[in-house]
């Protein structure tokens, strides 16, 4: 993956758009000021891909949006095995507002392959990209400091370190999976041996074979038994065919008992029928007369109820006419309440309108004046600008302070910018100085190296024989050294330093200068709007204060006086008294209404009363009528049959019972004859042969034993072959158990095999090994590469060491190399396992943050020879540094600046 162009806003530190384009940088350096987004660029890009960062990973997101703002977007285009693609990403403070799309390049448009969600489109990019987040951050983006420690590390350190960035988590986790599945077969196996061993120890083929010959058995006596059974049920039939025949004849015969002895019963029955015939006439009378009493004795009552009704009717007439006489009464004072009324209608306008004009009845002023509503509104208006414009005035003298505040701000930055010029200038001039003092001591240091490495061979030069270097005749001998080199590099280093803090401090005051003449030029535009404008107020307010005269406020009190003292002279509360009138005037019609309504229900009612009575007294006479001629009739029928009333009484019976008795007569003479009949019948089919009911319980005994015995047999069969299929099927699950006790011992074994094969890290430490031995190959062929071919990594005895091919490849410790040296060796490590993360494939891309600030001028010297080096690998390598001297040694640099509107980003090349 190679980047190829950037966009991007409000994403941290990028408030604005930025844009940058990477398709022809090869080597180049990424600097700025601590806290200006530097490492916020990388995130870009991270982001863009896999909508996650490094630093904060796949939460707290919305930590990327710039402060203030409601969301970001990041679009990187990108090439990938000859194809482009742009992937675009935004965020927003709302799920909704999140957003992402994949597209690819073809001819000169962009084809969209955002189909599938969100999900779909991540899952796209990797593919496309060919590394996952993790990979891709731990290859493309190399941690600072992290191969130093590896270059340096005792070998349980570079094991731990390279774990750590390989992610070998995982070998750790197969550890703990494989222990904890041994441990669960071995449980596994612990339980089927005690099941074994306890609940299936007796399921034996022998055990099966007893069950079989046990229930053979007991299958032989069921047989007998039924043969039993069978004799003994049909003797039990027989001899409850004869009791069914005796029963009948005993149960006949005591029937015919029970009816001869009821007899003179239903004879008396028939007599008392035939006297109940004879009075049948009678009763009709007789409840004719009571009911014709009852109905009498009803009417008369009702007749008292109507005679007390109607009185109680009158007297409510009368309370009634008392009561609508006393509402008329009261209604003659109704005109003088509604006058008095009207009267306090208008006190209570005046005290509405001194409420709305903002007085009360207390208000006073020496000099009252009557009161006029249109005149009191002017005033109030006029007090209300008079007011106004005092407020303005306040207002005005403050914006006048703040003005001149400003404008002594001003007047400071404006003095600060002439002192930063000069100083500009004046660290413009020391830098040229600096630069020209650093190239001559360059100088006179080469010289001087060049005069030292010609006098090293003094000691093998003879006059007249072949100089070992020009292999020429040696002719005279150079002059022993006289110069002191590490003076020379001491004072080298030291005038580099100086020059780098003028570049640092030129380009800060630059930057810093051109921020302000932005500032200021707004502030001198700002402080001359300002002015105009209060120059314009104050005019302006002048003459708003000239429009107004007197002093309206105290008119305004004058006019409200007067209202108030018409209000005081209507009393306390106009209003309140006005609506007791009129409750009152209220109050005596509604009693009025009343009255009238009540007198003319009391009339109604009494008007009903007496209609009631007059009906009552009609009854009552008609129904005394009736009950004398039915008490005649009664008398009449009585004396043809010489008989009272409770002799009639007594001797009467319902139709019902006369015709009961009649028929009972019948049915008892019928049923006596027919069961003489039966009996003889019966007799004649028992015949001579004798019954004994206690034979017949005795083979119903014996019948009851001989079903026992059978059931009990028949359990006990039943029983037996659920035993023996028990037996069977034990048999046969203690088999499956057995070969499933097989099978977990193996399982076990191999679990446990890998456990302890994974245990103290053998796996990982096995595999570190491979990937260390990898990682050396390609490191030692890179840092050969960038050293001129003078190094090689190695490892001796655990330890990382070097060897020096110009020294016939003798081997050091890592620890003995300079700083440039170490710094080289660990770049070279950082690479290989960045290609050996990326699947041993060479990226397009590569960003370095490693530390270059602790490195000395030489160290940066063999870095930068290297870093260059590099391009041959086919890289686009990005190095994030803050050293100005070692940016300037790369083709091209993309400086980073901040400011209150947010970083942005410059390139320059060459």
């Amino acid at each position: 993956m190679r980047p190829l162009r950037l966009e991007l806003q409000g994403f941290t530190a990028f408030r604005q758009h930025v844009s940058l384009e990477f398709g022809d940088l090869e080597l180049f350096a990424l600097v700025g000021p601590t806290g200006s987004g530097k490492s916020s660029l990388l995130d870009a890009m991270t982001f863009a891909l896999y909508g996650s960062t490094p630093r904060l990973g796949e939460r707290g997101l919305d930590a990327l949006i710039s402060q203030g703002e409601r969301g970001l977007s990041v679009s990187l285009t990108f090439e990938v095995g000859g194809e482009v693609y742009r992937v675009a990403r935004s965020r927003g403070r709302r799920q909704a507002e999140n957003e992402v799309r994949l597209e690819r390049k073809e001819g000169d448009r962009w084809v969209g392959l955002s189909d599938g969600g969100t999900k779909g489109i991540n899952d796209r990019i990797r593919r496309v990209v060919g590394l996952d987040f993790r990979t891709f951050a731990r290859s493309v983006l190399l941690p600072q400091g992290e191969f130093s420690r590896l270059l340096h590390g005792t070998g349980k350190e570079r094991q731990a370190l390279l774990g750590e960035l390989m992610g070998l988590d995982h070998v750790r986790a197969m550890h703990t999976f494989a222990g904890d599945r041994a441990k669960e077969l071995k449980h596994r196996s612990a339980s089927l041996h005690a099941l074994l061993e306890g609940e299936y120890a007796g399921a034996t083929p022998g055990a099966v074979a007893t069950l079989r010959a046990e229930r053979e058995t007991v299958d032989g006596e069921i047989e007998r038994l039924v043969e039993t059974r069978e004799r003994l049920q049909g003797q039990v039939n027989r001899l409850r065919a004869l009791e069914g025949v005796w029963a009948a004849r005993e149960d006949a015969a005591r029937r015919l008992s029970t009816l001869e002895a009821r007899a003179e019963g239903v004879r008396e029955g028939a007599k008392r029928a035939e006297r109940a015939r004879r009075v049948a006439g009678v009763l009709p009378l007789l409840d004719a007369a009571e009911r014709a009493r009852i109905a009498a004795g009803r009417e008369a009552g009702e007749l008292e109820r109507a005679v007390q009704a109607e009185e109680t009717t009158r007297r409510a007439v009368e309370a009634a006419d008392r009561s609508l006489q006393a509402a008329l009464d009261a209604e003659d004072r109704i005109p003088e309440l509604e006058s008095r009324a009207d009267a306090l209608r208008e006190a209570e306008a005046d005290v509405a309108r001194l409420k709305r004009a903002g007085g009360t009845p207390q208000t006073t002023h020496a000099s009252p004046l009557p009161w006029d509503e249109d005149a009191h509104h002017a005033a109030k208006e006029a007090a209300t600008k008079l007011d106004t414009l005092r407020r303005e005035r306040v207002q005005l003298e403050t914006e006048k302070a703040g003005l001149t505040a400003q404008k002594a701000r001003l007047a400071a930055d404006e003095q600060l910018q002439a002192d930063q010029t000069l100083e500009w200038g004046r660290v413009e001039r020391e830098g040229r100085n600096a630069k020209a003092d650093l190239d001559a001591a360059k100088a006179e240091l080469e010289a001087a190296r060049r005069e030292a490495g010609l006098s090293a061979y003094r000691a093998h030069l003879h006059l007249g024989e072949p100089c070992p270097l020009c292999e020429g005749t040696v002719r005279t001998l150079p002059a022993a050294p006289a110069v002191n080199l590490e003076a020379l590099e001491g004072r080298v280093s030291a005038l580099d330093r100086t020059l780098t803090e003028r570049r640092t401090r030129y380009l800060e005051l630059k930057a810093e200068l051109a921020a302000r003449k932005k500032t200021i030029e707004a502030k001198r535009a700002e402080v001359a709007d300002w002015e105009e404008a209060l120059k314009q107020r104050e005019a302006d307010l002048r003459q708003l204060e000239a429009n107004i005269s007197g002093d309206p406020h105290d008119l305004a009190l004058r006019l409200l006086t007067g209202l108030a003292r018409r209000v005081r002279a209507a009393g306390a509360d106009p209003a309140r008294e006005r609506q007791r009138l009129l409750s009152e005037v209220k109050t005596i019609r509604t009693r009025l209404s009343e009255a009238q309504a009540s007198l003319a229900r009391a009339q109604s009612a009494h008007a009903a009363a007496q209609a009631t009575l007059t009906s009552a007294r009609s009854a009552a006479n008609a129904r005394a009528r009736e009950a004398q001629e039915a008490q005649a009739a009664l008398d009449d029928a009585l004396a043809s049959l010489s008989l009272t009333a409770a002799q009639a009484r007594a001797a009467g019976l319902p139709e019902a019972d006369i015709a009961a008795l009649e028929q009972a007569a019948r049915t008892h003479a019928a049923q006596v004859e027919q069961l003489r009949a039966r009996v003889a019948e019966l007799e004649r089919q028992l015949g001579v042969e004798p019954f004994d009911p206690a034979n017949l319980r005795q083979v119903e005994r014996d019948l009851t034993a001989t079903d026992a015995a059978l059931n009990n047999a028949r359990q006990r069969a039943g029983s037996l072959a659920e035993q023996e299929r028990g037996a069977r099927e034990r048999l046969r699950r203690r088999g499956e158990i057995e070969r499933e006790a097989k099978e977990v011992a193996h399982g076990l074994d191999t679990w446990q095999t890998l456990a302890n094969t994974l245990r103290a890290n053998e796996f990982q430490q096995y595999l570190l090994a491979e990937v260390e031995a990898r990682l050396l190959t390609g490191a030692g062929a890179l840092l050969f590469e960038i050293s001129d071919g003078r190094y090689r990594l190695a490892l001796e005895d655990g330890e990382y060491v070097v060897q020096d091919l110009w020294n016939a490849g003798e081997t050091r410790a890592v620890k003995t190399l300079s700083g440039g040296e170490t710094f080289l060796a660990s770049l070279s490590l950082a690479i290989a396992l960045s290609d050996y993360l990326a699947g041993n494939k060479i990226l397009g891309a590569l960003f370095l943050d490693e530390g270059f600030g602790t490195l000395d001028p030489q160290a940066l010297e063999a870095v930068a020879n290297a870093l260059e080096n590099l391009r041959t690998q086919g890289r686009m390598v990005g190095v994030v540094t803050h050293v100005e001297s070692l940016s300037e040694r790369l083709p091209s640099r993309l400086i980073v600046t901040k400011s209150v509107a947010g970083s942005s980003v410059q390139r320059l090349d060459g």
